[in-house]
């Protein structure tokens, strides 16, 4: 007598995966879905304004506007020793962001006493090539508590 059964193929290869597929489907698609892909976002805003002349930002005034005022602030490494140095058209260089921003608030308030609007005055920063971040911040930084609407960056010199 012959035993069939024993020579027969088996295709029992373990438990059904298809419902865990699913499962693990429909909890990918919920985390897409509810996750952000930006991450966080370390950058400065620049707020760069209308230039009368050359640059990228540059077009061509209608009748009657007036171009931003710029105040130009050239930032600096210090030689030989931590800190910076910024230096403002006719002021003296600085080297502490309080300064820097007492000097930035009384300009401004200098500008509105003219008739100059907020609006209408934007801080440039220059950044030497070897500036370092954390300083170029700090400028940023007191420009933004003297209550300046528009920073903007230049490129290094």
């Amino acid at each position: 007598m012959k035993i069939r059964g024993s020579k027969k193929i088996h295709y029992d290869s373990g438990p059904n995966m298809t419902p865990l597929v699913d499962v693990v489907m429909v909890i990918l698609i919920f985390l897409m879905l509810a996750g952000s892909f930006g991450g966080v976002s370390h950058f400065l805003l620049s707020k760069q304004g209308i230039k009368a002349k050359g640059g990228a930002a540059h077009r061509e005034l209608k009748p009657g506007e007036i171009p931003d005022t710029p105040i130009d602030i050239y930032v600096d490494n210090l030689r030989d020793v931590d800190g910076f140095v910024a230096n403002m058209t006719g002021m003296e260089p600085m080297t502490r962001a309080a300064d820097i921003r007492n000097a930035l608030a009384a300009k401004r308030e200098q500008f509105l006493a003219t008739g100059t609007k907020p609006e209408q005055l934007q801080v440039v920063l220059h950044p030497r090539i070897n500036t370092k971040y954390r300083y170029l911040i700090a400028v940023y930084q007191a420009a933004m508590e003297a209550k300046f609407e528009k920073i903007a960056f230049a490129t290094s010199q």
